[in-house]
């Protein structure tokens, strides 16, 4: 039964990914996908306006595929796709069937689609968050602590990929502080899940130190930018954007985290969605920043 309905969910993964195949090529390459493209070329620690990550994908793209844009492209549609059967398998976590897996792998798709189109640091941020929910969920339902590693080292990558990952740890903390999760904070495999978070970083932050945190000074430019441009103001509206149609989905889902008896087990990650939510806001955030943090309330809105 269950192998079945695993199967469903690649199935509509591997369909974003085709459809992206099908459509890169008809767009020619983004200036963000440039400057990506050079830092390919060049690999290093750190770079001035983003962690190491994604310039590193780009470079296997290269490597595999020349500078074919559906192939310069892949690994941000195979991530988005990776994210989808992700959303479905959390709803299955929290014990929700097929229908509910479904709506909720849906539910993620059409952001799937807009960050995959192009191969830029949005899509694996995205997968991160969305790796470091369901590693939450699984922790939560089988009381299992050594999944604080697992947890960890997926902050660490994505530390690796966006410094927004760090809303999202702000977000867990709380989570962990005002729920029966603090628990764990006795535990061994907590603190050993935050020194593998810290060693998967240490690289880029040791690069940061030696450039005198030049990316920071950069972001806050882009980030004052944004805000004179006007780009953050309209950051409520964005979420009914970014969601497309399934913000009742997502509401349901934080109403069960929150307030449901039957999330209370996982009222954590209503907190890793207030938390953000809340700091983006007062950081005058863009709206597209908190769109990594809606599949994990379209697992539980599809199972509420």
């Amino acid at each position: 039964m269950w192998s079945s309905d695993i199967a469903i969910l690649i199935y509509v993964a591997l369909g974003t990914v085709v459809a992206q195949l099908l459509a890169g090529a008809r767009f020619g390459f983004h200036r963000d996908e440039l400057a990506t493209l050079d830092d390919a070329r060049h690999l290093a620690w750190g770079y001035i306006a983003y962690p190491p990550i994604t310039p590193f994908l780009a470079r296997l793209s290269l490597t595999f595929f020349g500078t074919s844009l559906p192939g310069f492209r892949f690994f941000a549609s195979l991530a988005q796709a990776t994210a989808v059967v992700l959303t479905g398998l959390m709803a299955r976590e929290l014990g929700g069937g097929r229908g509910a897996q479904l709506a909720a792998a849906v539910a993620a798709v059409p952001f799937c689609l807009a960050s995959g189109a192009l191969m830029q640091y949005v899509a694996f941020d995205y997968l991160f968050w969305v790796l470091t929910a369901y590693f939450v969920v699984r922790l939560l339902k089988f009381e299992d602590p050594r999944w604080w590693l697992a947890i960890g080292a997926t902050i660490g990558l994505g530390m690796m990929t966006k410094y927004t990952m760090g809303f999202l740890v702000i977000g867990i903390v709380v989570g962990v502080l005002l729920t029966k999760t603090r628990r764990h904070l006795a535990s061994k495999w907590l603190w050993m899940g935050v020194g593998l978070s810290t060693l998967v970083f240490l690289p880029n932050l040791m690069w940061q130190i030696q450039h005198h945190f030049i990316a920071f000074d950069f972001l806050r430019d882009i980030h004052e930018r944004d805000v004179r441009w006007g780009r953050t103001k309209d950051f409520f509206p964005d979420q009914l954007k970014f969601t497309l149609l399934a913000l009742p989905l997502a509401l349901a889902g934080l109403y069960f985290y929150l307030v449901s008896k039957a999330g209370s087990r996982f009222r954590t990650l209503g907190w890793m969605y207030v938390v953000p939510l809340a700091l983006f806001v007062l950081a005058k955030g863009r709206g597209y920043y908190l769109a990594a943090a809606y599949p994990m309330l379209y697992a539980a809105g599809g199972v509420w």
